[in-house]
């Protein structure tokens, strides 16, 4: 894109696309004057985490092995044989303590620790982290994988780690480790298209599943509308799965939104620019399917969604039985404005557009 999105608007995208919005507003962004994604993480941690020390951290149940004095817990006999414990009133048991030394909190720790290396971390901030570090005493790092990530069980008690943990496993996609220095580099994942077009999508769609409540907001799977004597079951045939279908009950209309983050808005052949074909054919192959699902299906309107690249776009093509929409939104703007573009694009088809009626 090329405009820059605001480091806020990242934020705000994350937030909603984890479906944590109110864990995302423990943090104001607003008064970070770094447009860095480290200095992004490392502020919300540091602010994340000092809310959990206000409030507890999460504790469990953690297994110990120790040589005590009288007995705790499960007695392991052989090594207390083997020492000959017993004549001194002692043994080797084997109990469980309650301790904040837990996996989640490990991975925050780890998490921050990691950040704090980070070559071009805001001063500030690489001092908040340090503070953050000390206060988490009584916990240890451990290697962040993705397997550490797979075994935390959150539950009610702690599902105000998720958001957190969620910010931990973007700081682990993002780094690479700087053998030389002995610290970490972070790749900017803002320029991975196939990254930025997932959390373009999963925060369109939990937008409007917390502001319209009203509409029906899903994902569907579309049956293909054909037949083969060669493929009766049509394996081969790819999977139509829309980003967003949004139905209204009230005005008895579906709208379906494919959602593009792409560099281009159009694809310029010499001096023309033309709508990607690939993506309008493929929205137009959703709503032909669609069709015998019956009522507001059968005449639903699809939409082509990009992020502003040079300008904005609002056009409407009137297809056989069908309306389809190409529009885009402003990332780089005001994020009040750009909740305004969101719920005003949602009712552009009751709404009088520039319409192009296509042969």
């Amino acid at each position: 894109m090329s405009s820059p999105i605001p480091i806020r608007n990242i934020y705000y995208l994350l937030i909603y696309s984890w479906s944590s919005l109110s864990e995302g507003e423990i943090t104001d962004v607003s008064k970070l004057e770094s447009n860095e994604l480290v200095d992004l993480f490392a502020a919300v941690l540091a602010s994340g985490i000092n809310h959990l020390l206000r409030r507890g951290l999460d504790q469990n149940y953690v297994p110990h092995q120790e040589e005590i004095a009288g007995i705790r817990g499960r007695i392991n006999i052989g090594v207390t044989a083997r020492r000959m414990l017993v004549s001194h009133g002692r043994a080797y048991c084997e109990f469980d303590e309650l301790s904040v030394d837990t996996l989640p909190n490990q991975i925050l720790l780890s998490t921050v620790q990691r950040l704090s290396k980070a070559p071009n971390l805001n001063k500030d901030l690489k001092a908040r982290l340090s503070g953050t570090s000390r206060m988490l005493g009584g916990i240890s790092t451990i290697p962040l994988t993705k397997h550490a990530f797979r075994k935390v069980q959150l539950h009610g008690n702690n599902r105000a780690y998720r958001f957190l943990l969620n910010i931990c496993e973007l700081v682990l996609d993002m780094s690479i480790v700087d053998e030389s220095a002995g610290s970490y580099k972070f790749r900017d994942f803002i320029r991975n298209e196939k990254q930025m077009a997932r959390l373009f999508e999963n925060f369109v769609f939990n937008f409007y599943q917390i502001h319209r409540p009203d509409l029906s907001i899903k994902r569907d799977i579309i049956s293909w509308q054909a037949s083969s004597s060669s493929d009766p079951q049509l394996r081969y045939l790819p999977n139509m799965k829309t980003d967003i279908s949004v139905r209204s009950k009230a005005e008895n209309k579906t709208l379906i939104i494919d959602t593009k983050f792409c560099k281009e808005t159009f694809q310029k052949y010499y001096d023309s620019e033309t709508i990607h074909s690939g993506n309008l054919y493929q929205i137009y192959s959703y709503l032909k399917n669609l069709e015998p699902c019956g009522g507001a299906d059968a005449g639903a309107d699809g939409m082509l969604l990009y992020p502003v690249v040079e300008r904005s776009v609002r056009q409407t093509y009137d297809l056989p039985g069908h309306n389809v929409h190409i529009c885009t939104l402003n990332l780089a703007a005001d994020w009040q404005d750009i909740q305004a573009e969101l719920l005003e694009i949602v009712n552009i088809s009751s709404a009088p557009q520039n319409k192009v009626r296509a042969s």
